[in-house]
């Protein structure tokens, strides 16, 4: 029987990587074929359109607006399980976030 040894992770560099900001969200599960063994997740900015003027001009500049385009970002490829461990943090951070809001004290994660 072997022991079991503990390996930490460390993301070298990850402050050198830009933050985007992020308001789009799309998710196709892969079904090329009979066994769909993972989700794609694309990350994506959408700008609203800018609209000057009064009340009258931006709803007359809004009806010429048609669609709004998604700046593409990134995508990336899930398993089921890493997926699961996505919402799994996800649901901890927007926890933590609505306890901070409360409290004004940051929770440890």
């Amino acid at each position: 029987m072997t022991a079991q040894q503990e390996i930490t992770v460390s993301w070298n560099g990850i402050e050198s990587v830009p933050v985007h900001m992020a308001n789009q969200f799309l998710m196709q599960i892969d079904a090329a074929g009979l066994n769909p063994d993972q989700v794609v997740l694309a990350v994506g900015q959408a700008t609203p359109p800018v609209v000057l003027g009064t009340p009258e001009h931006k709803a007359e500049q809004l009806r010429g607006v048609a669609t709004v385009q998604v700046i593409p970002l990134a995508r990336y490829s899930l398993t089921p399980t890493r997926l699961k461990e996505l919402v799994e943090m996800l649901t901890k951070v927007v926890d933590a976030f609505e306890q901070l809001k409360e409290t004004g004290k940051v929770p440890e994660l």
